[in-house]
C-alpha cells in the first residue's frame, strides 16, 4: 500500500467498514507513525481529486483548531484505488454508544469540541456532510474530533440513502441539501443520541422505510429527559425541520458550549448565543435569558470534566490484503412487455446514478417510497406497453381491488389528478392538482426501464428526463404523513398503464 508523500504502509489489518470505503490500521514504514488509511472503490477521477485539494487547502487555513481531523496524505492502492491517510484514533464515539448515554459533562466536551470544529470549517468554506457518531472520533488522549469532513468524496461515492437515517437532516432526505444548518442538525442528532443512548428516531423492527422517512420529516422530537433545561433547549433548536429555525452559525453553538464549561467567557453577548430571541437588547447579557447570576456557569450544569482517555482499539480481525468494493451493479432492463412494478424495495442506487447523469434539476429517491410509502401500501404496477406484442395493450385496465393502506373513511376527500402533461422529447413537464398540506412524488414508469420515484416535495409540477425512443407513464403520490393518495396513470406516446 503506498501513500504519496508518506511513503508505504505496512501491517495493515482492517479497522473497520464503512457504506463505501474500508478503513485499514497501520504503520508508515520510514516513520514507524501509526495511520489509519481508508481505502475506496476506485480512483478519484479528475474533478473529484481537484475538490478534495481545495478542501483540504480551506482546512488547513484552520489546522489550528485540535477538534478536526485532517488528512494527511492522499495515495493509493494497487494502483486502482484512491485511499486517505490520517491520525489513527482511539475509537469513535458511535463505539462508546453501543454502552448506552453519556454522562452530560461528557456530552458538553464532546458538543463543544464538534461545534467548535464546525464553526471553523464553516468559517473556511468548508461543508462537512454527514456529521454521525461514526465520525465523532478520540484521540488517544481521550481528546474527541469531527473528522470525514467534506462534500467531494460524498458527491463522489454515492451511499445508501437509508444509511444514517436517523442523523440525517430532512432537506438532506427532500432533495439532497448539505449545508451548514444540516450540519447543525447532525449535531443535534448526535448530542441527542449521546444523552440518551439513542438518535431522534431509531429504526424500528419491521418498519418500513417509508415510514422511518416520514417521522425524520414530519415528527416532533421526543423531549430529553433529566437534563439540564437549556441542553434540552438548543438541542430541540438544533434539530428544528426547518433549517431557518436552527441557530445561525455552529459559532454561537461553540460559544455557548465554551460558556456553559466555564471556558474562555462568563457573559455571551446575545449576537453568539443560540439561545437569545432575535429581538434582545443588545446590551443584555447570556444570563438574562436564564434569569440566572450574571457570573458563572448557569445552573445545573455539572462541572466541567473531560472524559476518560479512551484505550487504543486493536481491530480484532487478522491481518488481510484488502478486499475490493465493488459498486453496486444496475439491474438488467425487463424484457419487453414484462410489468414494471414499483414497490418499496426497488433500486435506489442505480436508479439515483442514472437520474444524476441526465439531470441535476432534482433528486431521485428510489426504493424509499420518495417518502410515499408507508407499511402495507400497495403496490403499483404500471405497464409501460402499447404494441401488438404486449398482451397488457390488448385489454382495459383492470380497476384495482385493494384499498391503500392507511386510507380509511376517516380520510379527508382530497381529489389528486394530473393536469397537464407536455411531452418535448427528451422531457416531459407534468403539473398536478390537489388541496391540502401535502407532500408529492412521481411514479415514472418507462418501457423496458426500471422504475422511479422522484421527490417533488410541496412543488405542484416537475420536470421529468425522458428517453425519446421510450413509452412512459406517470402517477402522482401525495401523503399528509397520514394518508397516502394516488392520482390515476397517464400515458404518453401510447402506453398503456395498469394499476
Amino acid at each position: 500500500m503506498s501513500v504519496d508523500g508518506g511513503g508505504a504502509v505496512v501491517a495493515a489489518t482492517v479497522l473497520g467498514r464503512g457504506p463505501v470505503a474500508i478503513v485499514y490500521a497501520g504503520r508508515l514504514a520510514a516513520t514507524g507513525v501509526e495511520v489509519a488509511v481508508k481505502v475506496f472503490p476506485d480512483r478519484f477521477d479528475r474533478d473529484t481529486a481537484m475538490r478534495l485539494d481545495r478542501e483540504r487547502r480551506a482546512l488547513a487555513t484552520v489546522a489550528s483548531v485540535p477538534s478536526i481531523l485532517p488528512v494527511d496524505a492522499v495515495g493509493e492502492y494497487s494502483g486502482d484505488r484512491s485511499s486517505l491517510v490520517t491520525e489513527l484514533c482511539a475509537g469513535s464515539l458511535a463505539g462508546m454508544l453501543t454502552r448506552g448515554a453519556l454522562p452530560v459533562s461528557e456530552v458538553l466536551v464532546i458538543g463543544s469540541a464538534v461545534a467548535t470544529a464546525l464553526a471553523a470549517a464553516h468559517g473556511a468554506g468548508v461543508v462537512h456532510g454527514g456529521v454521525t457518531p461514526h465520525n465523532v472520533l478520540f484521540r488517544r488522549s481521550g481528546e474527541p474530533l469531527l473528522g470525514d469532513f467534506g462534500l467531494a468524496l460524498r458527491e463522489r461515492f454515492a451511499r445508501d440513502p437509508m444509511h444514517a437515517l436517523e442523523y440525517t437532516a430532512p432537506e438532506t432526505l427532500r432533495d439532497d441539501t448539505r449545508s451548514a444548518a444540516s450540519d447543525l442538525y447532525g449535531l443535534g442528532a448526535v448530542l441527542y443520541a449521546t444523552l440518551t443512548g439513542a438518535p431522534p428516531f431509531p429504526r424500528r423492527t419491521g418498519q418500513a422505510p417509508g415510514e422511518r422517512i416520514l417521522r425524520v420529516l414530519r415528527d416532533p422530537v421526543p423531549p430529553i429527559q433529566a437534563i439540564p433545561g437549556e441542553l434540552s433547549n438548543l438541542v430541540s433548536l438544533l434539530l428544528a425541520k426547518d433549517p431557518a429555525d436552527r441557530p445561525a452559525d455552529a459559532a454561537r453553538v461553540a460559544a455557548w458550549f465554551d460558556h456553559v464549561r466555564g471556558g474562555r467567557s462568563t457573559t455571551i453577548p446575545p449576537a453568539l448565543n443560540p439561545l437569545a430571541p432575535p429581538a434582545a437588547h443588545p446590551d443584555t447579557d447570556f444570563d438574562s435569558f436564564a434569569g440566572r447570576p450574571e457570573t458563572g456557569p448557569p445552573q445545573n450544569f455539572p462541572a466541567p470534566v473531560p472524559p476518560a482517555p479512551r484505550p487504543v482499539i486493536h481491530p480484532a480481525a487478522p491481518p488481510a490484503p484488502p478486499q475490493e468494493v465493488r459498486a453496486p451493479q444496475p439491474p438488467a432492463a425487463p424484457p419487453p412487455g414484462r410489468t414494471l412494478v414499483y414497490t418499496a424495495g426497488g433500486h435506489a442506487e442505480a436508479n439515483a446514478q442514472a437520474s444524476r447523469a441526465r439531470t441535476g434539476r432534482w433528486k431521485v429517491i428510489a426504493g424509499i417510497g420518495a417518502v410515499m410509502v408507508a407499511a402495507g401500501v400497495t403496490a403499483a404496477v404500471l405497464t409501460a406497453g402499447g404494441g401488438a406484442d404486449n398482451p397488457a395493450a390488448q385489454r382495459d385496465p383492470a380497476p384495482s381491488t385493494t384499498a391503500p393502506a392507511r386510507e380509511t373513511s376517516t380520510a379527508p376527500d382530497i381529489e389528486l389528478s394530473v393536469t397537464a402533461v407536455n411531452d418535448l422529447g427528451d422531457r416531459v413537464e407534468l403539473k398536478w392538482s390537489a388541496e391540502g398540506d401535502l407532500d408529492f412524488s412521481v411514479v415514472v414508469a418507462g418501457e423496458n426501464t426500471d422504475t422511479m420515484v422522484l421527490v417533488a416535495n410541496r412543488q405542484r409540477e416537475l420536470t421529468v428526463p425522458v428517453d425519446q425512443a421510450r413509452k412512459y407513464c406517470f402517477q402522482i403520490r401525495a401523503t399528509d404523513s397520514r394518508n397516502i393518495y394516488t392520482s390515476e396513470p397517464v400515458p404518453i406516446r401510447g402506453a398503456r398503464c395498469t394499476l
